[in-house]
């Protein structure tokens, strides 16, 4: 038994019940690893100090320094951006958590190439070039995005790794990606 994803946004958990015995669908361990990158997140945030003591007048108290609430993890905004289905979409949403422009990243695709597999294939690059210590959180997502590309047939596959890599500065092989 254990409780859904979504009870890290504050929602009424679901539970999900295996009494069969059987073994965890793709989907269910892909909610596990996504449960353990919020799990880990939270439990980072809690290490930064809470805001200070307010005077009467509600401003910070000026003898204390004040704390910025920590930027958003690449890693979860790039995970959060991923279609049910398994791939990206091409937008400014995924450039960002990318470190790109859109236009950097849009300029980049390969002629012949979807959107979809562009934004899914660079996806999966910025992973394994820049998230490799993380890769237990998410290569069950990764899993999902290269079956969903495996059933697109894409064409010039190795052209958009190595136009991937050219753009996001990492050497990834297309066999390191799962393609």
């Amino acid at each position: 038994m254990s409780r859904h994803f979504s009870e890290a946004w504050g929602a009424k958990p679901t539970v999900f019940h295996r009494a069969s015995g059987a073994k965890p669908t793709v989907f269910h361990r892909a909610i596990e690893a996504v449960r353990r990158i919020f799990r880990r997140r939270r439990e980072k945030r809690r290490g930064f100090p809470e805001r200070t003591s307010f005077d009467d007048a509600g401003a910070a108290d000026s003898t204390q320094p004040e704390v910025k609430p920590p930027t958003c993890d690449p890693l979860l905004q790039l995970v959060s951006l991923q279609n049910a289905s398994g791939f990206w979409m091409l937008d400014s949403a995924l450039a960002a958590a990318l470190g790109k422009t859109s236009e950097e990243v849009e300029k980049s695709k390969p002629e012949p190439v979807s959107s979809e597999v562009w934004a899914t294939i660079l996806a999966l690059i910025w992973l394994q070039g820049f998230q490799t210590d993380a890769k237990d959180e998410w290569q069950i997502l990764a899993g999902k995005a290269v079956l969903w590309l495996q059933a697109q047939n894409a064409p010039n596959v190795t052209e958009c790794v190595d136009a991937g890599n050219a753009l996001l500065g990492c050497r990834v092989q297309k066999d390191a990606l799962g393609l």
